[in-house]
């Protein structure tokens, strides 16, 4: 890996933006480039950002246009011959863009992808199989697994594995693969843009990886739950975007049942959980009677 760019888009989420900033300075290597739009915090912090890390590349968007939108506006001044999405949310464990550098000539024609750590120091699982009728809900998700007897433990004592789809929050792609597929996918607020991504990349065949031995350690969510209308926009888009993705990856019969039963198993579930919770009662809302 030659040369890097680094693209991380922010919403308010300053604290764990300058953990992750650090982390990258503490990596060590010159020739990074680092980008950082700012979706409209509108919070007056991003001058004092832009003082301290007067090497980076500052975008300030007027408007929040979501998370492509701005990972396209990122790629557009990218200079480098690799471009790493990362989440402002994540921080980098020593010398892993180094780690990256050793092996990355290995995975040619790849989107690659690391192992993660959530804020307690347990493993995630960043990746997964693509949205289809096997995997529409987490309990439909669960007896797949099951049935097909995948075990997620195992696969993350692998070097690497090859799943369907890897995390936007830790995402490398070269720039020539990144234009041939058109970039992130705009119709996508927030949710469901790396799983588009990497089915058009799987559609021309590059190889989606994610690297076991590499790890950063992501404090999931700090950009949907600044505040209670931020969680709800958030969490109202993921189910849209799941829609978005069935109807454009899926035709006929198949995409109206996927779709039917997507929206269903969502609907049940706020359903469900809205007599307790402020946030389903919202997003319940918000998927009746404003969906659009």
């Amino acid at each position: 890996m030659t040369s890097l760019s680094i693209i991380i888009v922010n919403y308010k989420s300053w604290s764990v933006l300058e953990k992750c900033l650090e982390s990258i300075l503490s990596q060590g290597i010159n020739d990074i480039e680092v980008i950082i739009v700012d979706n409209n915090s509108n919070d007056g912090l991003i001058t004092k950002f832009k003082k301290k890390y007067i090497n980076f590349k500052w975008i300030s968007n007027k408007i929040n246009a979501g998370f492509s939108k701005a990972c396209n506006q990122g790629a557009e001044i990218a200079k480098n011959e690799y471009y790493l999405f990362l989440n402002p949310d994540t921080e980098l464990e020593k010398n892993s863009l180094v780690k990256m550098k050793s092996i990355i000539d290995n995975f040619p024609n790849s989107i690659l992808s690391i192992s993660q750590l959530d804020s307690a120091g347990n493993i995630g699982f960043p990746y997964g199989n693509f949205l289809s009728i096997r995997t529409f809900n987490g309990i439909i998700r669960f007896l797949d697994r099951l049935i097909s007897l995948e075990n997620r433990n195992i696969n993350n004592q692998k070097p690497f594995i090859k799943p369907n789809w890897v995390s936007g929050s830790f995402l490398l792609i070269d720039r020539k693969n990144f234009n041939k597929l058109g970039g992130w996918d705009e119709d996508y607020w927030m949710y469901y843009e790396d799983m588009d991504l990497c089915k058009r990349a799987n559609i021309i065949g590059i190889d989606i990886v994610l690297i076991n031995s590499i790890s950063c350690t992501h404090h999931h969510g700090k950009s949907s739950k600044v505040n209670l209308k931020t969680r709800v926009k958030a969490k109202t888009h993921s189910i849209k975007s799941g829609v978005i993705f069935i109807e454009k990856h899926y035709r006929g019969a198949y995409q109206k049942i996927l779709k039917f039963l997507y929206l269903s198993s969502r609907i049940i579930e706020l359903l469900i959980l809205s007599p307790f919770s402020k946030v389903k009662r919202l997003i319940f809302f918000n998927l009746i009677f404003n969906y659009r």
